[in-house]
């Protein structure tokens, strides 16, 4: 019975503490939209092709 009781209060204390972990702001940057560009170039490859790359770059 008390290693029941023990499991249970062990597990109700990392919940809490999962939970809480969960609900903390950092690294969350729904708040803080990206600005996002998307830039091709035209470069030529080994065999003289023309390829476009596309680079998206966000600040």
């Amino acid at each position: 019975m008390r290693l029941t009781l023990l499991a249970l209060a062990l597990a109700a204390v990392s919940f809490t503490f999962t939970a809480a972990g969960a609900s903390s702001d950092e690294g969350y940057r729904a708040h803080d939209p990206q600005n996002c560009v998307t830039k091709r170039f035209r470069v030529a490859d080994a065999h003289g092709r023309t390829v476009t790359k596309r680079v998206r770059i966000c600040g």
